[in-house]
Parts: C-alpha cells; sequence; structure tokens
C-alpha cells in the first residue's frame, strides 16, 4: 500500500481535498475611526504596534545602541516618497545610547476601534488623501472599496456575483455600541461613516445629517 493510499485508508478519502473551514481562516483585527487597523497605533494611543528590539548601530560616534520610541499616533498610512521614518531624538555620548523616534504618518493620537476585519492585507494602509473634502477619499471607505475589489476578483466571486457582497459580510463586521455620531447628544447609529473634520486630517464618526 502506497503513502497515499495508506493516508485515505487511515484518515478518510476526502484526506488530500482541502477543507475550507471559516473558523481555521479567521485572523480578525480592529479598524481605528481613522481607518487603519489597530498593529499600526502606538502602545501610548492604545495600540498594538511592535517597537524593534534595542540593536547595535554604526553611527559618528561609533557603536551605540539604539532604542526606538513611538511616543503616539499611527503609522497606518502608507508614507510618501522621502518620508523620514525615524528621528534621532537623543544621543548620549556617555553611555553611547541613541533614542530614535518613530514619525506618524497619520495624525490620529488614539485607537477608537468602532470595527474589525478578517485577513485584512494592506488594503487598509490607504494614505491621508491631499483632498479632505471628499467624504469618499476617508481611508477606510477607501480601504473597503479597496477590500470589496480584491474580494470580487477572488475565483469563487467569478461564478456567484454576489459571493463578494457576502464575503464582505462575513468578513468586516462593525463592533456593539461603537458605530455612534460623535456630535453631542446626537445618537444616531445608522449611516454613519468616518470624516475628516479638520485640516489636519483628524476624523470623526458622522451621521448623514452632520456631515
Amino acid at each position: 500500500m502506497g503513502i497515499s493510499d495508506e493516508l485515505k485508508d487511515s484518515f478518510g478519502q476526502d484526506f488530500f481535498n482541502r477543507k475550507h473551514t471559516p473558523a481555521g481562516y479567521h485572523n480578525w483585527t480592529t479598524i481605528c475611526v481613522c481607518g487603519h487597523i489597530s498593529r499600526y497605533h502606538a502602545p501610548e494611543a492604545g495600540g498594538e504596534y511592535r517597537l524593534k528590539e534595542p540593536y547595535p548601530a554604526a553611527t559618528r560616534l561609533g557603536a551605540v545602541t539604539v532604542t526606538t520610541v513611538m511616543r503616539a499616533g499611527c503609522l497606518g498610512a502608507m508614507p510618501g516618497r522621502g518620508f523620514q521614518v525615524e528621528t534621532v531624538e537623543r544621543v548620549d555620548r556617555e553611555t553611547l545610547t541613541q533614542t530614535n523616534r518613530i514619525n506618524p504618518t497619520c495624525p490620529c493620537t488614539e485607537m477608537r476601534e468602532v470595527a474589525k476585519v478578517d485577513r485584512p492585507n494592506r488594503y487598509f494602509n490607504q494614505r491621508i488623501p491631499v483632498d479632505r473634502d471628499d467624504p469618499e477619499r476617508h481611508p477606510m471607505l477607501v480601504g473597503l472599496r479597496a477590500f470589496t475589489t480584491h474580494l470580487s476578483r477572488r475565483r469563487a466571486a467569478l461564478s456567484d456575483p454576489s459571493w463578494a457582497d457576502r464575503e464582505l459580510e462575513r468578513r468586516f463586521e462593525w463592533i456593539e455600541g461603537k458605530r455612534v455620531c460623535a456630535i453631542s447628544r446626537c445618537t444616531e447609529d445608522t449611516a454613519v461613516w468616518p470624516v475628516f473634520i479638520n485640516s489636519d486630517g483628524d476624523s470623526e464618526l458622522r451621521c448623514a445629517q452632520h456631515r
């Protein structure tokens, strides 16, 4: 008996058929009002960004140990060309240590979870647009559009046009009680979407009446 036959005999004739169990493919993460996921937000802002461990580096002072810090902010937006990812904040010549500060790419200062998504890949790493008056260019809406386009090109969607919509409903969920208009005394929780509220790129949830 060959190995293939032995495996089928031990575990069933469908052993080599890939089992698509939804529970085995879930990898949920939360999305902030700014449209970026939690692992790109600073720990001090309530996020889950993983800082590098201190590492040795060669500088004009010689060999130093570099510590990376992230005071606040969000790195969820893709940086533009020429963006300086890190800035040297402090150099101690006596202990030969250097502190580098990570510069945020999004002005969000607090991780305000509003939704969760299963396997977001890089679809929710959209840039902060220059034109912030168009609500459709908010990073969350651009991310949702890109994510939906990705799903619509999957093999299952080619034979079933409604598959992408069902998959989006399964893989993107609003967190209960979080999707509420930010305007004081407004309790609207339908048709609520994030919008830019100033030229700095800060975001808030707003209902149709207050957008």
